[in-house]
């Protein structure tokens, strides 16, 4: 096999030119040890065309790509991870392992007979990337790997670093949540509390007098009673398009843009946001670039994993940058989001070949920063939280009586 590349040496000087190994992984061992650092590597085919010799890239042309609003969850990706990288491991056949995964119960029914076309498409002669590709559920990042561990013969090591890979993001996404739970039910805990006072309180203690207010907080809270009660078939729908239709559009690229701009102008949060865009970056960079992912694709796929839209236009230019031949090291450093010890050891990786390992080292050092930050951020929170219901409460409390008060000696002249 036939593999041509470019890539930059250790003194930074661009390269480009062509290798022979018997497998894709063969390939990047060697241009490893030649002190290498990989920006692009393509498989060639030789072919004879008039007498003379050339190449021509290959290429597989699976069947037309599916569309699906149904999402995988991170726990299903880990467990199909996980199991498959055991029975490959055993020696079973990848087509089999996929048939026996997807008569799982332990998987949703839909995800089963994603499993159960992916398995037919294996039969009929697509590589397990295209096949997974085609289904247009799983993400680039899962696709890429598998498709690098293919070419290197090291699928069983690959579907390892999948599963390890999904864990961290999963049990960093519970850890947040988790921290945020307690805040949340709070807040809940407010609307209950005003939803009740307008509902069942107030009407009582109103009728009482037989007078209603006309201006005021009362006011409010008793039109707020007359819509659930009496409008409570309109306002239904509207809350449920609206929250629909609000989650939508959360998960749109606009939408994307709005959750950065309102969460920029809170400075705690923007920093725990730049902090997590920062380690899902890092982390998926190491686990792409381990997996045998070129450097620019690595690039490109890591910075949309980070889902925050100014990062991933500072991080294009990064990418146009290392392709015209710059380090990764200088290259970062001039688009300033890290700190400094980042880009020394990002240029300590690149000098020792070892970037997956010093990557995945920063993402670690990211997410004990990003469940600090949390935890000091839910502290802050949540007494905050609780000040403010109670005074809530105590607010509507003596406007209730004021205004009942005012009733009586009204009622009494």
């Amino acid at each position: 096999m036939v593999f041509e590349y470019k890539g930059i040496d250790r003194s930074g000087r661009k390269l480009k030119g062509v290798i022979q190994a018997d497998s894709f992984k063969e390939a990047l061992d060697k241009l490893k040890e030649q002190g290498v650092l990989i920006t692009d590597i393509v498989e060639k085919s030789e072919r004879v065309s008039g007498g003379s010799k050339g190449f021509s890239k290959t290429s597989v042309q699976p069947g037309a790509k599916k569309k699906s609003l149904f999402q995988l969850k991170t726990k299903d990706v880990v467990l199909f991870a996980r199991q498959l990288e055991t029975m490959i491991s055993a020696g079973l056949r990848l087509v089999d392992a996929v048939m026996t995964l997807s008569e799982q119960e332990v998987f949703s029914k839909k995800f089963r007979n994603i499993l159960k076309e992916v398995a037919s498409d294996m039969k009929g002669g697509m590589s397990f990337s295209d096949a997974l590709e085609r289904q247009g559920v799983f993400d680039s990042i899962l696709i890429n790997m598998i498709r690098a561990g293919e070419e290197g013969g090291v699928l069983d090591v690959t579907m390892k670093k999948v599963a390890n890979y999904y864990e961290g993001v999963n049990r960093l996404k519970e850890q947040v949540k988790s921290s945020m739970a307690y805040p949340m039910f709070i807040l809940g805990f407010a609307v209950l509390v005003v939803i009740v006072i307008s509902v069942f309180i107030l009407p009582k203690l109103i009728s009482v007098f037989g007078t209603t207010p006309q201006g005021g907080v009362l006011a409010f809270l008793m039109k707020m009673n007359y819509i659930f009660t009496k409008k409570w078939y309109i306002l239904l729908p509207v809350v449920v398009v609206v929250g629909v239709g609000l989650k939508f559009f959360l998960a749109t690229v606009y939408g994307a843009y709005v959750k950065e701009f309102i969460g920029g102008l809170i400075p705690p949060i923007r920093k725990l946001r730049q902090k997590m865009a920062n380690e899902r970056f890092t982390r998926t960079l190491g686990v792409l670039i381990g997996s045998g992912v070129s450097m620019v694709s690595a690039l490109d796929m890591a910075a949309k994993a980070s889902n925050n839209p100014k990062f991933i236009a500072t991080i294009s230019k990064v990418i146009e940058e290392v392709k015209a031949g710059s380090n990764l090291k200088d290259s970062l450093k001039r688009a300033n989001i890290f700190p400094q010890i980042v880009y020394e050891m990002v240029g300590t990786g690149e000098q020792t070949g070892k970037l997956d390992a010093v990557m995945e080292k920063v993402a670690d050092f990211y997410e004990e920063e990003i469940l600090t930050d949390t935890k000091k951020l839910v502290s802050l929170i949540e007494p905050m939280m609780i000040a403010f219901v109670g005074l809530f409460i105590a607010f509507i409390a003596f406007t209730m009586y004021s205004t009942i008060f005012q009733m009586q000696g009204q009622f009494g002249k």
